[in-house]
């Protein structure tokens, strides 16, 4: 591993973006490999002057800023960032990172020892997924994870405890694909909008036989900004009128029906009909829908 390609997208958000780029230079300062590093960002959009301020900033590391229209979302301008790269060419692999990341000094030290240990294990390399943890708690917030039922697809995270773990899925806080894997399945799925594509391509790069490994220890901070259950994922459901929680339904940044129903095709087909189902029913049952969702994931 010689070049990586660090993959990013924004829609304002200007102090978190610039956080996360301070943190990626404090860690890639404290890389103990011979490493160069490429800064894919795409802003999408953004009116608070996001771009304007990174590019007067000088860091470690090389900045190339993708202008979006405001309407790509995350898995559309991740996908802009990484198909520049790849055009760009010449990378031994990319990271995903969310703005609202920030990065621990340890990070590219264990990405190069997980890249090492798949080698000699697997005979290849793989997807490196990082652990995040809130900045506050210290609690696991995203990372890898292991499907314990296939028909509910309650999920089960890996903690980080120190050793390597497999995992069959993953979140794209702070996720490294090798460019072997991105030769053999692309870049994100472009039909899914906003989220969706991480988990997606992680899962069928595991059922394609790439080791999915989650690092070490921790090495990134991250708030959890996703709420399930009865906390609802779902506060869009809580209105008192039908024509606003069909709204949330749709919603590219609320409940996103169409993501949801995307990856059962592509994932889990058999699933199909019943995610349909059930996302008619959080709209127009909200409470016995997710009653009834609690019990059957407890």
């Amino acid at each position: 591993m010689r070049k990586v390609a660090i993959l990013m997208t924004c829609f304002n958000r200007k102090d978190k973006t610039l956080k996360c780029l301070e943190a990626i230079s404090k860690s890639v300062c404290n890389c103990k490999y011979d490493l160069d590093f490429d800064l894919y960002l795409t802003d999408d959009g953004s009116t608070d002057g996001t771009a304007d301020v990174i590019t007067k900033n000088r860091y470690p590391f090389s900045v190339k800023i993708l202008q979006g229209d405001g309407n790509l979302y995350w898995n559309g301008g991740m996908i802009v960032a990484w198909s520049a790269a790849l055009k760009h060419g010449g990378y031994d692999g990319y990271l995903w990172l969310n703005n609202d990341t920030y990065l621990l000094p340890n990070v590219w030290n264990e990405i190069v020892e997980a890249d090492i240990y798949s080698y000699k294990k697997y005979g290849r390399q793989g997807i490196y997924i990082g652990s995040t943890k809130d900045p506050q708690t210290g609690v696991f917030t995203y990372g890898g994870f292991n499907f314990v039922s296939k028909l509910t697809l309650k999920d089960q995270f890996i903690y980080p405890d120190g050793n390597f773990h497999t995992c069959q899925c993953a979140h794209g806080n702070a996720t490294y694909i090798s460019h072997s894997v991105v030769k053999k399945m692309g870049v994100f799925c472009d039909q899914y909008i906003h989220g969706g594509g991480d988990h997606d391509y992680t899962y069928l790069a595991y059922k394609a036989g790439f080791p999915l490994i989650v690092l070490k220890n921790y090495v990134g901070l991250c708030e959890n900004d996703h709420i399930n259950g009865d906390n609802i994922h779902n506060k869009g459901f809580d209105s008192p009128k039908l024509k606003d929680r069909l709204k949330y339904l749709y919603s590219p940044l609320g409940y996103n029906l169409h993501n949801s129903l995307l990856f059962q095709k592509r994932c889990f087909p058999y699933r199909y009909p019943f995610v349909l189902l059930s996302g008619y029913l959080k709209a127009l049952f909200p409470k016995l829908a997710f009653g009834l969702y609690n019990k059957l994931r407890a």
